[in-house]
């Protein structure tokens, strides 16, 4: 059953994990570390905290649905421009991750003017490569704090190329999945169906 109000305990967390974006990213650009760390990681654990109360306080709605998949884009994006400008994890990284969301934010709007089902639900590959990619960026900040072994650069280099194996292969499934809707016809509008019937009864009359 999805909940009727939008404004609710898990929607509530998802708002507040955009908004430590802004804030992790200045203490990363101003070169504190622990703190860019304990930011990033608290946003990181705010994302399976949202969805786990959203099904136990049966509080879902299609808002969350949207918001939640926004919310973990921003921040990882955030996340991957501060670590490359820092020289700290590679660009191609960074270029498929933004290269994918483009496409998924491309294709949600294609889906909406066409008047059709935005499709929400993430797949499982997908949940990998989200929680491969925060893990990424959380050895690489810690690769980052003052003391940190030499040895996690290794273990960052790593995990981000499964990283980028799940994107790829994640994107790759989402077309085929939804691919369909590129090139579906445009469903009308529920104003558009309305007057439809209105004109139809009225030339009857």
């Amino acid at each position: 059953m999805i909940s009727a109000s939008w404004l609710n305990v898990p929607n509530s967390i998802t708002l507040f994990r955009l908004c430590l974006v802004p804030v992790f990213v200045v203490f990363e650009l101003t070169h504190q570390p622990e703190w860019a760390l304990a930011c990033f990681t608290t946003a990181a654990i705010s994302d399976g905290l949202d969805g786990l109360l959203a099904r136990l306080l049966n509080q879902r709605t299609k808002l969350g649905g949207l918001l939640d998949p926004i919310a973990d884009k921003v921040l990882i994006i955030a996340a991957l421009v501060c670590l490359v400008i820092e020289k700290r994890l590679p660009m191609w990284l960074l270029a498929i991750t933004a290269f994918r969301d483009l496409l998924m934010v491309a294709g949600a709007l294609m889906v909406k003017f066409k008047n059709l089902e935005i499709p929400t639900e993430p797949s499982r590959l997908g949940k990998y490569a989200t929680f491969f990619m925060v893990c990424t960026v959380i050895l690489s900040l810690i690769n980052g704090i003052a003391g940190a072994p030499a040895a996690l650069r290794a273990y960052v280099a790593v995990v981000g190329f499964i990283a980028a194996l799940c994107v790829i292969f994640s994107t790759a499934q989402y077309f085929v999945r939804y691919g369909y809707l590129w090139v579906a016809p445009a469903r009308r509008s529920p104003i558009e169906l309305k007057s439809a019937v209105e004109h139809r009864d009225n030339v009857s009359v």
